[in-house]
């Protein structure tokens, strides 16, 4: 069970509701103003972000840009990206997500061939031991080639990366009923504590949180994920 102390904790600093927008699920997150500093990550729809109070920097690749106050900004789907906070008083936001369409979750448009054939290779994995090596032979490069390459194309390491597909993995099955021990085993977390930690660095709220908002979501003709 997820400790009381993160549950209220991450209950006091945003809240997560789940509608239904023209046939299609809307996750809404509402952050309050705080020091957010969240892990790169990526999303499976776009993210619309609008900026409620304070400046922070969204960083994309090696590429930053400053989010100041009523600016909206779209990261589109599938691009790593994280967002800093600017001040010490912190920033507030609004991020609105409207999963894709039957296709599902999908990479980023702009995906390098490297990223899509890493993707593939650790979407097969059932443990959180990135084997650098075993993917380097199949890529036919070097292990140290292959991570520099790698994060200069994606702004993230192999194994930041091979998370975020676990993370992803286990939001799938906790929309889909699983309890979060289940969710946590099968997608390759030791534990549910180890996916709530990686839950809440990475999204700012605990698993509980985000399958309680998916059990009350109002049910569509077919279910979409983001």
């Amino acid at each position: 069970m997820e400790s009381a102390a993160a549950q209220v904790g991450c209950l006091r600093r945003t809240s997560l509701s789940v509608s239904d927008v023209e046939g299609r699920h809307r996750e809404m997150i509402v952050g309050d103003r705080s020091t957010w500093s969240f892990r790169v990550h990526y999303h499976s729809g776009d993210e619309i972000v609008h900026m409620l109070a304070g400046r922070a920097m969204l960083r994309i690749g090696q590429s930053a840009r400053r989010v100041e106050a009523g600016e909206t900004v779209v990261v589109p789907a599938g691009v790593v990206h994280r967002f800093e906070a600017l001040d010490q008083l912190g920033w507030g936001f609004v991020s609105e997500f409207v999963a894709p369409g039957a296709e599902g979750p999908g990479p980023a448009k702009t995906e390098s061939s490297l990223i899509a054939g890493v993707r593939a290779m650790l979407e097969d994995r059932y443990s959180l031991r990135t084997d650098v090596a075993q993917i380097a032979d199949a890529c036919a490069m070097s292990k140290g080639y292959l991570s520099r390459r790698f994060r200069q194309e994606s702004g993230i390491s192999l194994h930041d990366f091979h998370m975020l597909i676990a993370l992803h993995n286990a939001k799938s099955m906790l929309k889909g009923g699983s309890s979060i021990v289940e969710a946590a085993l099968d997608a390759g977390f030791y534990d549910q504590a180890h996916l709530t930690r990686e839950f809440v660095r990475t999204y700012g709220f605990t698993p509980g949180v985000f399958r309680a908002a998916w059990q009350s979501a109002p049910r569509l003709p077919s279910l979409t994920h983001h």
